[in-house]
C-alpha cells in the first residue's frame, strides 16, 4: 500500500470527499482550494440524489452504486447530517407529462430501480404541500433524496484535517508540469508544490486548468450553454436557484412539475429550480433578477401553499459538464501521476467515487466501476 503524498486541486464536494477518503488511511494530503472550500458548483447545486435519464448503462449503474452508498452513510449519525431520502415526488398535470412519466417509471423499473406510478390522491398523502386538484397522476421515488452540500463538504474536510490532511483555501492553481517521477502543481502566485500524485476536481475550471497543461479534457463551456435562438450572445446557460422563505407547512419530499423542481431544506425553507433540477438563466442581471419572480410563479400555479411565500435568494453557478455528459475518472496520458475527476452527477456520486478513487490511488487498483469513464477516451 502506497504511502505516497497526492495534492487535491478543488474544495467542493469531489475534493473533499477523496481528501478525507485518503487522510482516512493515512495517507499525506494537501487539498488546494482556489476560493473558499464549496463555494463553486457545490454551492450551486440542486443537490438532487438519484440515478434518473443515466444513460449509457455504465453510467446509471455509477448512480445507483452512489445513491446505495448514501444510503449506507445514512446508517450512522454523520450520515444522516448530510443526506435526507425523503423520496421523489414527481407531477404529471396533463396527458403529455403523464405519458412521459409511464415511460420514466417503466424504463427505471424494467432496471431494477424503485419507481411507481401513484395518483393525484396518494401523491398528496405523501406530501400535504400537493394540491390533488392541481396534479393529473403523478410517480414516486422513493429511494431518492437530497443532500445538504454545505454541511457535507464542511465536515468532511474537518474530518480530513483531523486525520492530517492540510486543508489551503484561497490558493489557485495555473498548471501542472512533470517532475521527474513525480507531478508539479503551480499555483497562481508563483509557488511549487511537488506531489507523487495529483487530483484535479476542479469542477468547471477543469478544462482550462488541464488544456494550460497542454491535457484536453472537453466540457461544455458556459458560452456554449445558449438557451435562446443560436447566435444569441446574451442568453448563457447556467445553473440558477431560488431559496425561499419558510413555508408553514415545509416540504417533505422533492417534488418535480414539468418544467420545475423543489426540495426541502433543513431550515423550512424550499429550494426551486427550473426545468426540472436547474434552470438554464440569462448570465445579465435581468436574467438573474428575473429568475426568482419566473420560479416562484411556476410553484404557485401548482402548489397554493406558496401562494405568500416569498423568495429571499437566487443562485447562480456554472456546472461542470464533461463534453460526452459522461463522468471523466482517471490518469492522464500525458502526467501519469495526474489524476483528473469531474462530473455533472457530483452530488450523487461523491461518496462513491471518493472511494473507487482513493482505492486506484492507494491501492494500484483500477476499479472496473470506472473503466468506461477514463479521460484516454478524448484522445
Amino acid at each position: 500500500m502506497k504511502r505516497s503524498r497526492v495534492v487535491i486541486v478543488g474544495g467542493g464536494l469531489l475534493g473533499a470527499g477523496v481528501a478525507n477518503a485518503l487522510a482516512a488511511r493515512s495517507v499525506p494530503v494537501t487539498l488546494l482550494e482556489a476560493t473558499t472550500p464549496g463555494s463553486g458548483a457545490s454551492a450551486s447545486t440542486f443537490a438532487w440524489a438519484n440515478a434518473q435519464k443515466k444513460k449509457p448503462d455504465a453510467y446509471f449503474r455509477l448512480n445507483t452504486d452512489g445513491l446505495a452508498a448514501y444510503h449506507r452513510l445514512a446508517e450512522h449519525a454523520a450520515g444522516r447530517r448530510w443526506f435526507h431520502g425523503v423520496g421523489n415526488v414527481e407531477i404529471a398535470t396533463d396527458a403529455a407529462s403523464s405519458a412521459a412519466l409511464d415511460a420514466v417509471v417503466a424504463d427505471l423499473a424494467a432496471r431494477g430501480y424503485r419507481a411507481e406510478r401513484i395518483t393525484a390522491r396518494q401523491a398528496a398523502e405523501l406530501d400535504p404541500v400537493i394540491d390533488p386538484g392541481r396534479a393529473l397522476d403523478a410517480a414516486w421515488f422513493p429511494a431518492e433524496g437530497w443532500v445538504d452540500t454545505e454541511r457535507m463538504i464542511a465536515d468532511l474536510l474537518d474530518q480530513a484535517g483531523a486525520a492530517g490532511a492540510e486543508i489551503r483555501a484561497h490558493c489557485p492553481v495555473a498548471r501542472f508540469e512533470p517532475s521527474g517521477a513525480r507531478t508539479k502543481v503551480v499555483l497562481a502566485n508563483g509557488e511549487e508544490v511537488l506531489a507523487d500524485q495529483v487530483v484535479c476536481a476542479a469542477g468547471a475550471a477543469t478544462q482550462r486548468l488541464l488544456a494550460a497543461s497542454s491535457i484536453t479534457v472537453p466540457l461544455i463551456e458556459e458560452e456554449d450553454r445558449r438557451t435562446r435562438a443560436p447566435g444569441d450572445e446574451r442568453y448563457l446557460a447556467v445553473g440558477g436557484l431560488a431559496d425561499t422563505a419558510a413555508l408553514r407547512v415545509p416540504l417533505r419530499r422533492i417534488l418535480h412539475t414539468p418544467d420545475m423542481g423543489l426540495r426541502p431544506t433543513a431550515t423550512g425553507r424550499a429550494v426551486l429550480g427550473g426545468d426540472g433540477a436547474g434552470s438554464r438563466v440569462p448570465r445579465s442581471d435581468q436574467g438573474v433578477f428575473g429568475l426568482g419572480p419566473m420560479l416562484i410563479d411556476r410553484a404557485r400555479k401548482v402548489f397554493p401553499a406558496f401562494a405568500d411565500v416569498p423568495v429571499e435568494r437566487v443562485r447562480v453557478g456554472v456546472r461542470p459538464l464533461p463534453a460526452d455528459g459522461l463522468t471523466v475518472a482517471g490518469f492522464t496520458e500525458r502526467l501519469p501521476g495526474l489524476y483528473v475527476l469531474v462530473t455533472h452527477s457530483g452530488v450523487t456520486l461523491a461518496p462513491h467515487l471518493a472511494e473507487l478513487v482513493a482505492g486506484e490511488l492507494v491501492d494500484d487498483r483500477e476499479a472496473p466501476e470506472l473503466a468506461a469513464f477514463r479521460p484516454a477516451r478524448f484522445g
